[in-house]
């Protein structure tokens, strides 16, 4: 995963977490930028409840896992 793609990552569990709301998405995404570092990688893995937390932040964003899954599993 590139750098991108990670900030964007951190960004979003985030905004499933309540840290920002929809409407502040490139202000996470700045924030996350900003801090950007190897440590991020560590700082996902433990944090508890990542999954429903990127699953909440897609939703918010108007994304589903259930229309993702559709004819992949």
């Amino acid at each position: 995963m590139g750098d991108p793609e990670r900030i964007e990552l951190l960004a979003l569990t985030w905004l499933g977490r309540g840290d920002y709301a929809k409407e502040e998405w490139r202000d996470a995404v700045e924030e996350a930028r900003r801090i950007h570092d190897e440590k991020e990688t560590q700082y996902l893995i433990g944090t508890p409840l990542l999954a429903d937390y990127l699953e909440e932040g897609l939703s918010q964003l108007g994304y589903s896992l259930e229309d993702y899954e559709i004819g992949r599993m």
